[in-house]
């Protein structure tokens, strides 16, 4: 298994352009094509009662030009920081709303890049990784604004739970996790349940090693804090440059609610994250 196809979304900004970098040193190691998107939705006019139709209709354009030269300028940089990869690239920009666009964009690709929601651009010029992990069908990378080292080449950690979202996580990150120097999977669990954590663990870290990659199975007590600060804090004891986790949660009334560790996680981890719901 292999990435054939990343797509990576583009904002604006040195964090945009280093995502753009970073996807295109894995399209390089993956052979892969790297699928650039960027979205923006207008901006809603503050409506006058007494303006008239004309006028409404000229702030209306003139929003949607705005919105069109934000996709135009997250174009221009996308081209510039993929330098000499252009020629494995492409670019789809247009105006929508960016969750619903690449939604429907995504088919084309086995993976998604995204930063972190910046709350001055929101969501419609941004998506919120919550969303992505929790809506659609492929595994998202998201990477914080500083990276404290590559996904790849370095130390991976595999944060078990065992349900359906952790071993499609794990499914999916095959590709990340044979470009890592060692995968630990770790699973934090209380006093009585060490042995029962510590067989998953081995059966999952076996799992990996058939598939060629050199994998470590540990069991760590949880030590009564967050669990997500506890997996953060063993990722940096390692020196690790990438975790996998599945994205728990549940959608009600489309908002989607995400559990407390998916969300600590995507909150304050300075590494990369490959989620999968």
């Amino acid at each position: 298994m292999t990435y054939a196809s990343l797509m990576v979304y583009v904002d604006e900004g040195p964090e945009s352009e280093a995502r753009v970098r970073l996807a295109c040193d894995l399209a390089k190691r993956f052979d892969a094509r790297v699928i650039g998107i960027s979205v923006s939705f207008p901006d809603a006019p503050q409506v006058d009662p007494y303006a008239g139709g004309a006028m409404l209709g000229e702030m209306l354009g003139l929003f949607r030009d705005a919105a069109e030269a934000d996709v135009k300028n997250a174009e221009s940089l996308f081209w510039a920081a993929a330098g000499p990869h252009a020629e494995r690239c492409e670019w789809r920009g247009r105006v929508g709303f960016p969750s619903d666009v690449v939604g429907e964009e995504v088919r084309a690709a086995d993976l998604l890049i995204l930063g972190r929601l910046a709350p001055a651009r929101g969501t419609h010029r941004s998506i919120d990784p919550g969303d992505a992990i929790m809506a659609l069908g492929r595994p998202v990378l998201i990477v914080p604004p500083l990276p404290a080292r590559s996904p790849q080449g370095t130390v991976a950690v595999v944060a078990w739970k065992d349900c359906r979202e952790a071993q499609r996580a794990v499914a999916c990150a095959l590709p990340m996790l044979k470009a890592s120097t060692l995968t630990h999977v770790i699973e934090i669990c209380g006093p009585d349940g060490t042995e029962e954590a510590r067989a998953r663990t081995h059966d999952v870290a076996g799992y990996l090693e058939r598939h060629g990659i050199t994998a470590s199975a540990r069991v760590l007590q949880g030590d009564g804090g967050p669990r997500s600060a506890q997996i953060m804090k063993f990722a940096g004891d390692q020196q690790a440059g990438l975790v996998v986790a599945g994205g728990y949660g549940h959608a009600r009334m489309r908002e989607w609610v995400l559990g407390g560790v998916t969300h600590g996680m995507l909150g304050t981890s300075p590494v990369c994250l490959l989620l999968s719901h």
